[in-house]
């Protein structure tokens, strides 16, 4: 799960995959003012962020389900006021649960300076660990939580890395904080959670970026890119979409890829992109529209030429058609995007095509359809004409 809020500013989180789970009290929003930036930290720099205050509604945002091995839970933070008493602020709850929170992390006032701590669950499953009051107001931290399932019962174990600049390329043998542990009852990941307190104990703060992973940090490529369909009506939508690295040289092999949901804004979405099998180098990606084949629609779209990977590095599919292999994609919506509207997954746009978009847009069908090609869920003459336009243009993959 990524979660950098690159969503309009003043929206609701609760508009954008995120649950309430306590009451509406100040309303958690998307809020330009709290974007976050940290040097070589993935997803700094990218969208909005969000601000929690000291008390009010807390939220949480679902992912996929992780009980084995370790999962890494990290984020950008800015905490602008403390109070002695302390609250926790972010934690992780299982799958089907409002109220188990686990791996708390907390700020509070410690003779002035800012400290950081971490539960496992309440104070008298296990207290809390605190640091120092070492930490600084008004300046932003990325923390990292991990979290390392064991085959016991109450057994669970997690610990806090703090950093003030750069992220180690591996994982630190010491934690800032941990080795933590208690007596609660271990359980499933599944959600993570953003919480405002109570007026007398919690901070205001400001959190962006937020990564779940089951690896620590690797290879990381910001791409935006754009889907047809999506940018010519302005459609936002969650979706998925998956990038291979793949060798610059015949036959051109799959080296690792990486699949993330991700929100379209009006059809684009910039993105960052972790590779944990690949060595520095020059690779072609190749962008794949939607993880289930059953759902696809779009052509696949090769890079112009070999992408250096390099930390923190970039590559915008959006500002030139040239920016794809053959110069394969379409101006939509002002920007440059990724042909969609190959309903028959055969790679080309044809009448196969335009008969499936026609039949389902004369049966009215809706939802998450290869036929819907704009992506608001229903299938239309709308979908029929970028497929038809498509098929006279004799779209197809363009690859080396």
């Amino acid at each position: 799960m990524y979660e950098n809020f690159d969503y309009p500013s003043g929206d609701s989180i609760g508009a954008h995959g995120w649950k309430w789970n306590t009451g509406v009290t100040n309303t958690i929003f998307v809020t330009s003012g709290a974007a976050l930036t940290y040097s070589d930290y993935p997803l700094s720099g990218i969208g909005n962020g969000t601000r929690l205050r000291n008390n009010g509604n807390d939220a949480y945002k679902q992912f996929p389900t992780d009980s084995t091995g370790f999962l890494y839970a990290s984020f950008m933070v800015k905490v602008d006021s403390i109070k002695t008493g302390g609250d926790y602020f972010v934690a992780l709850i299982s799958p089907t649960s409002t109220s188990n929170y686990v791996a708390r992390f907390f700020a509070r006032d410690t003779a002035g300076g800012l400290s950081f701590g971490l539960s496992k669950t309440t104070v008298g499953s296990g207290g809390i660990t605190y640091t120092p009051g070492i930490y600084s107001l008004g300046t932003t931290y990325t923390v990292v939580i991990k979290y390392t399932f064991n085959p016991g019962t109450a057994d669970d174990v997690m610990s806090a890395f703090v950093f003030s600049s750069g992220i180690p390329a591996t994982e630190p043998g010491t934690a800032t904080i941990g080795p933590v542990v208690g007596t609660a009852l271990d359980a499933p990941i599944g959600r993570f959670a953003v919480r405002q307190g109570s007026a007398t104990t919690a901070p205001t703060l400001n959190i962006d970026g937020i990564r779940l992973s089951d690896n620590w940090f690797g290879t990381h490529l910001r791409i935006k890119f754009a889907i047809q369909g999506l940018a010519d009506v302005g459609t936002t939508r969650t979706d998925t979409m998956q990038f291979l690295l793949r060798n610059t040289t015949a036959p051109y092999a799959v080296v690792d890829s990486r699949t993330i949901g991700t929100e379209f804004t009006s059809g684009v979405s910039l993105n960052a992109f972790e590779y944990f099998n690949v060595s520095s180098g020059s690779y072609f990606l190749m962008g794949i529209y939607r993880n289930m084949p059953e759902f696809r629609n779009g052509i696949n779209t090769w890079s112009s030429n070999g992408v250096a990977l390099i930390n923190a590095d970039s590559y915008d599919f959006t500002t030139a058609a040239n920016k794809a292999f053959g110069d394969n994609q379409i101006l939509a919506g002002g920007v440059f995007s990724m042909y969609n509207g190959d309903a028959a997954l055969d790679g080309t746009i044809d009448v196969s095509d335009i008969v499936l978009v026609y039949n389902d847009a004369s049966n009215f069908l809706g939802g998450y359809l290869n036929t819907d090609i704009t992506g608001d869920d229903f299938v239309d003459v709308t979908d029929l004409l970028i497929a038809y336009n498509n098929s006279t243009n004799f779209v197809s993959e363009v690859a080396p």
